[in-house]
């Protein structure tokens, strides 16, 4: 299954030439999985940090680029799973606007304790909602 998201790409987001300035890609990556989580795994990402005591800290992210995304355009961010781990998951996400590629990103983001900073185990009930996200 993969997570979709129509975006609208702000003033905020862009360089002075109205493209988004890449760093931001980032950002609204990050802000992705959090919607992913309140929206699709149905757990709050606060509950997952806090309540929890859990951190999903990124340890591994590499992007392509492959045509500019100019402000005032509504582009569609999805996300999939091409691992779930015992104690790490891979994202596959990227960036379309109407089935042509914009960006391409993967993204290993570990589970861990907040207070020993160790990898922990992903929580059951969050690894099975994340498993109906792999790519198939």
């Amino acid at each position: 299954m993969t997570f979709i998201k129509p975006y609208l790409i702000r003033l905020s987001h862009c360089d002075p030439t109205g493209t988004v300035f890449y760093p931001n890609y980032f950002h609204i990556f990050n802000a992705l999985v959090e919607d992913w989580f309140y929206e699709a795994i149905e757990i709050r990402f606060d509950e997952f940090l806090m309540s929890r005591g859990l951190a999903l800290p990124t340890v591994r992210m590499e992007a392509t680029f492959s045509k500019p995304t100019k402000m005032g355009e509504t582009v569609d961010f999805w996300l999939t799973l091409s691992h779930v781990g015992r104690t790490s998951v891979r994202f596959t996400m990227g960036v379309d606007k109407e089935g042509e590629q914009r960006v391409r990103m993967n993204r290993i983001a570990v589970c861990t304790s907040q207070e020993t900073r160790e990898a922990t185990v992903i929580p059951e009930d969050v690894r099975e909602k994340m498993l109906e996200f792999m790519r198939e």
